[in-house]
Parts: C-alpha cells; sequence; structure tokens
C-alpha cells in the first residue's frame, strides 16, 4: 500500500474523540513558588498509568517499554533498514494556567480567538495535548492497516516538568538502539524549530534579620538585600552571539519572601535567575558569572547554587530527516514550512547533547501564555498526516 492510500486510512475521528477525552483530564502544573513537577508526581501518574496507557492498548500498540520517571515507550518496526526515528510528547500542561473552563474538552468556534472553524478547547491542546492524540492515531494507523515498518519507531510518553533533560535521558538510555533522529512535538504552530537557546537556573538566597515593619532600622531586610543583587545582575555584559540564537542574558523570574507574617520584613529571600546560554557555555562557568556579579553583599548572607539546566539545541537544515519533514509538510500544505530558531529553552537541547538530532513541529495554541488554549480541527489534522507521512518516508523502506 502506497503512503497516500495508507494516510487515507487515518482514523479522523479516533484522532478527534482521542483529544476530546484527553483535553478533560487535568495534567497541569500548579501555579505558585514551586513551578517543577516530578514525573512520578500522583497527577501524572495517573494521566500516563490510567489514561494513556489504555489508549495505547486502543490504538494496538502492544510493544512498550516501561521507562523510569513513570515513562513509556511504544514500539513499532523490523528493525531491518537499520533506521530510526523517536518521536516524543509530553504530558505536563505548563501554560494556559488563566482559561476559562480548564477541562472541558469542548469542540465549538474558534473565531473569537482568529480561528473561524471548529476548535477543540482545553489546557494544554496546544502544548501537548493534541501531540498525544496524533501520536497514537498514528501508532492505531501502522495497526489497522496491518504496516510492519523496515525501520524502527520509537514514541515516548515523555514526563519532564523539572525543565531538565532527565527525562529524555532515561528514554534514551532505555533504547536498544541510539535513535537517528528525535521530532519533539510541541505547540510551534505548524513551523520547524531547527534550534534554541539553553539555560542554566541559578539559585540565590539572600539572608538578613527580620523584624517588625515599624522598626524597618533594627531588622536587615531581604528585599532590599534582593533588590541589591538585581541592580548588580542589571549591569552584568555578555561578548558575542550566536548567528541563529542570538545572545546571553542573566534575568531574575521568580523571587519568593519569608516568613510572611503580619507587619513582618521578611528575612530570606530566595530568587530563581534565567542565565542563558549559547552552544558551547558551561552552566557550572555560567553560575560562577552570576556569582562573581553578585560578591560580597554584606552586611546580607548570600548563596549563589546551580539549578537545572537545558541544553542548547542546533540542528543541520540538511540533515535527511529534517528533509523528509519538510518534504512530508509541503505534500500536506502545498508550500515549505516555516523555520525558526526559538528564544526558549526546551527539551531539543538534551537529545542534541546525547548525539541525537531534535528538531521540534507541531500544532498552533492558543491565546498567549495564560490565557485560552485552543486547537483547530483542521490544523489538528494537518499536523497527523505531515508526522504520519514523515514515519513512512523514513522507516517505510
Amino acid at each position: 500500500m502506497d503512503i497516500e492510500s495508507l494516510l487515507d486510512r487515518l482514523d479522523r475521528r479516533f484522532l478527534i474523540d482521542t483529544l476530546v477525552e484527553l483535553a478533560r483530564v487535568p495534567a497541569d502544573v500548579p501555579m505558585g513558588h514551586e513551578v517543577f513537577i516530578e514525573p512520578d508526581d500522583p497527577k501524572l501518574v495517573h494521566y500516563v498509568q490510567n489514561v494513556l496507557r489504555p489508549k495505547l492498548a486502543r490504538a494496538g500498540a502492544y510493544d512498550l517499554i516501561d521507562v523510569p520517571g513513570n515513562q513509556i515507550v511504544a514500539r513499532h518496526g523490523s528493525g531491518t533498514s537499520g533506521k530510526s526515528l523517536l518521536i516524543q510528547v509530553y504530558t505536563p500542561v505548563q501554560h494556559h494556567n488563566l482559561m476559562d473552563d480548564p477541562w472541558s474538552g469542548k469542540i465549538a468556534s474558534g473565531a473569537a480567538w482568529g480561528r473561524d472553524e471548529p476548535c477543540v478547547f482545553g489546557m494544554g491542546v496546544g502544548q501537548n495535548k493534541s501531540h498525544q492524540a496524533i501520536a497514537l492515531a498514528i501508532l492505531k494507523l501502522l495497526a489497522d492497516t496491518g504496516t510492519e515498518l523496515p525501520g524502527t519507531l520509537y514514541v515516548a510518553i515523555n514526563n519532564e516538568g523539572r525543565s531538565s533533560h532527565k527525562c529524555s535521558e532515561a528514554i534514551l538510555a532505555a533504547l536498544d538502539e541510539k535513535p537517528d533522529f528525535a521530532l519533539l512535538m510541541t505547540a510551534t504552530g505548524e513551523r520547524i524549530s531547527m534550534g534554541n537557546r539553553g539555560r542554566v537556573d541559578v539559585n540565590v538566597t539572600v539572608r538578613g534579620k527580620a523584624v517588625h515593619s515599624s522598626v524597618p532600622d533594627t531588622g536587615l531586610s531581604a528585599i532590599d538585600g534582593a533588590w541589591e543583587v538585581m541592580n548588580r545582575l542589571k549591569r552584568m555584559t555578555f561578548e558575542g552571539t550566536h548567528p541563529q540564537l542570538g545572545g546571553r542574558h542573566v534575568l531574575p523570574y521568580q523571587i519568593a519572601y519569608s516568613p510572611l507574617a503580619p507587619h513582618t520584613i521578611p528575612d530570606t529571600a530566595r530568587m530563581r535567575v534565567d542565565r542563558r546560554l549559547l552552544p558551547g557555555d558551561d552552566p557550572a562557568a555560567a553560575t560562577e558569572e552570576v556569582r562573581a556579579a553578585i560578591g560580597d553583599l554584606s552586611p546580607w548572607e548570600v548563596s549563589v547554587e546551580q539549578g537545572h539546566h537545558m541544553w542548547p539545541a542546533t540542528v543541520d537544515p540538511e540533515n535527511p530527516v529534517v528533509r523528509a519533514l519538510a518534504a512530508a509538510h509541503e505534500s500536506v500544505h502545498g508550500e515549505p514550512p516555516g523555520t525558526y530558531y526559538g528564544q526558549g529553552t526546551f527539551d531539543a537541547g538534551g537529545p542534541c547533547a546525547a548525539g541525537v538530532p531534535a528538531v521540534m513541529y507541531g500544532v498552533g495554541g492558543g491565546e498567549g501564555v495564560l490565557g485560552t488554549d485552543l486547537v483547530a480541527l483542521s490544523c489538528l489534522d494537518r499536523v497527523s498526516r505531515t508526522v504520519a507521512r514523515t514515519v513512512l518516508s523514513w522507516l517505510g523502506g
């Protein structure tokens, strides 16, 4: 059966129904000072083991690898061609935290959000749940048609919610071979993300002396100490830029004071500082630069520690799997895909650092970072056909 005939068998009703069902199940990272979620958090364990695992069986995917961190990899293909492809879909929902009715899974017009067509609404449908439904639909297509790929397809359910590469590292370690390529599915607006900057979290703790706000001179305000840290960080400068990824920066993005008590000036400030990384940067050296820039903060005590980091990512545009993905997109859309290099930090750097070229591709998501999340059914269909065509063309002989 040729590729066009196979794509005609892609079960669109299964695809849509699956997304609607997934959209109704919470998998969100709670808002607050602790922005990370562990892969074995009870919410993710329920989502992976009680929701996604049965759907893998329903899609006809039975060759499963259980990976540490509450993760699952579905494997398909004979492996006789020597070609392999890893597709990763992610579970933690991190954005669109303030949307109304976040777990409705309703289908309605998206005209008010610039999409005058039927859309699925729900927190995370853009970031990850559409891509889970697409991966399941592709596995079902292979099972329904009895297509035994000469290559090997790995579809991984990845639970990374700590802004690290630990989950991808566990998945790669569990495979019986290093994949030729990794396609990470996230909301790229049907463009190919060819690379992005890296990041290291630098955790800064400032300690003073708590005191009643009526007598501030008898204490040492951690708020004032944190303000001085921020002023010193603003004076940091960086030399050199990357032609695609741009430059480095250092920026506090989270601060928490304690104790929070009535009319009390806090004695402790905890800050997370975002230090962007370019290829060749060392997270430990970047942390040391921040420590040196802060310097002696007397009379406050200060500690500076390296937190989680994610590596930069860049991929050769002429990589054969990139070309296969671009050709598949053009076949579906009638024009080549847009490409871009992101300023954010994503998981692509993990596989790239492990010697597995990785790009990102997926649906268009919703409104901003905090607003309504929705995905047009037409977009869901196009991305599913593009990714299925990529799988069949690269692994199908």
